[in-house]
């Protein structure tokens, strides 16, 4: 991914909260930490996201990433 997400929410007009900026982070780090075949799903992705803040829920990462999926982000 040559762009990251947060970059491409900006250039969307997708209001970052903190939890999103999170989110977003994790999501674009996942091939560089994780290698070029990974592919988190949500669940994993809300793994990764609660070992850097715990109060981010998992209905947050579903909402934000069909959030990202609708305005053609992901």
């Amino acid at each position: 991914m040559s762009d990251n997400i947060e970059q491409k929410c900006l250039s969307k007009g997708v209001k970052l909260t903190e939890q999103r900026k999170i989110i977003a982070r994790v999501m674009s780090e996942s091939k560089k930490t994780y290698g070029d075949s990974d592919h988190p799903d949500v669940d994993e992705l809300y793994s990764r996201v609660s070992q850097i803040d715990s109060k981010i829920s998992i209905a947050t990462v579903y909402r934000t990433v069909k959030l990202f999926e609708e305005a053609g982000i992901l």
